[in-house]
């Protein structure tokens, strides 16, 4: 069977930038689905809630790592065996899958045999992810390991769960509510939950373009030599698709990845969609640039321009940054926008009315 792709270099370019593509939509759908059901985040949950995410992603990059960009020495030329488990292994697998236990009991709320299960399925995962070079993209395993790892991913799950399970009740302030309980999402949202819509919409686009020319020249679409100049081209379209023309057709008027936090943007005084008009100047005035600038190697410049759009929001008490205030927008949740209730809130329903037997 061959490889995907073709194999060679063209697979290992579609790897380098289809992984990260992967962690950031998988980073979406996680973070949509936790305010979908319990709203606005606050609190010890909410940091919790985050904290799966920062393990999830962790676990990503340890299956993965160092994800190399060439196979430029990479194959030894007579295969070696599986180095023994070193300390440093053990130590780093059980530092990686003690949370997993810690949040599968105390965030998630699940017993011993499902986070038993939770933790061998995500160590043999993996451990298959390792040892065929990610699913076969890369002609070797560039980075083996010794098979008890997997073992002490188990063993540093079912640890981290007893942790959870025995030592809140000993702590000097008592245990703390560390599950969510779904609440109206209609307060302003903060400048953290702002930002990582943000940090999405950055990583859907740039892997999103890599994800889309790395498969164009393994499919020999894009001649060798002229990859950056499609790169580029890629970039700015993508920006003008996504960061442009898609949320002048959504009713909150946001980006994939504000969408993903549930973010709208509204008039300044009344909680309906923003004008056209002014989500369109918006766009001409803040992301567009900073894509610009970014498709064309200047970071540092497209990092001003945000500075300066931020400037403002963090001293304001409503968070409006400058173009907002300057385009007259408000950033509010969804649920002020289309009055939707998490689906988690306890609902109150009044028992029927009996008529009197009299």
């Amino acid at each position: 069977m061959g490889q995907l792709f073709g194999g060679g270099q063209a697979a290992i370019e579609v790897a380098v930038a289809a992984v990260p593509l992967l962690v950031v939509v998988g980073s979406a759908f996680y973070l949509s689905g936790q305010h979908r059901r319990y709203g606005r985040l606050v609190g010890w949950p909410a940091q919790l809630t985050l904290a799966a995410l920062l393990t999830g992603v962790g676990l990503a990059v340890y299956a993965v790592w160092p994800l190399p960009a060439s196979a430029d020495g990479l194959c030894p030329v007579d295969p070696e065996p599986a180095p023994p488990l070193s300390l440093r292994e053990a130590v780093l697998a059980l530092g990686l899958f003690l949370p997993v236990g810690l949040l599968s009991r105390s965030r998630f709320r699940r017993g011993l045999f499902t986070t038993l299960a939770l933790g061998t399925a995500l160590a043999l995962a993996v451990t298959a992810v390792r040892a065929t070079g990610i699913l076969g993209l890369y002609p070797c395993a560039y980075h083996t390991v010794a098979f008890e790892t997997a073992g002490v991913g188990v063993a540093g799950t079912l640890l981290g769960w007893a942790l959870a399970r025995w030592v809140p009740p000993l702590w000097p302030f008592g245990p703390h509510r560390s599950w969510p309980v779904a609440v109206p999402d209609r307060v302003a949202p903060d400048l953290t939950r702002r930002m990582l819509g943000v940090l999405i919409d950055l990583g859907l686009w740039w892997f999103g373009a890599a994800t889309l020319v790395a498969l164009l020249h393994a499919y020999g679409v894009v001649r060798p030599g002229t990859e950056e100049e499609v790169l580029t081209g890629t970039l700015l379209g993508l920006a003008a698709l996504f960061g442009l023309f898609l949320p002048l057709l959504r009713r909150d008027r946001c980006t994939l990845g504000r969408a993903a936090v549930h973010l709208a943007l509204t008039e300044w005084s009344v909680p309906r969609p923003a004008a056209r008009r002014r989500v369109t100047a918006r766009a001409l005035l803040l992301p567009v640039p900073v894509a610009v600038l970014i498709a064309f190697g200047s970071p540092w410049f497209a990092l001003a321009v945000v500075g300066v759009h931020a400037s403002t929001a963090v001293v304001r008490p409503d968070g409006a940054g400058l173009v907002d205030l300057l385009c007259r927008l408000r950033v509010r949740t969804r649920s002020s926008l289309d009055g939707g209730l998490p689906r988690r809130l306890v609902r109150y329903v009044p028992p029927p009315e009996v008529p009197s037997p009299l």
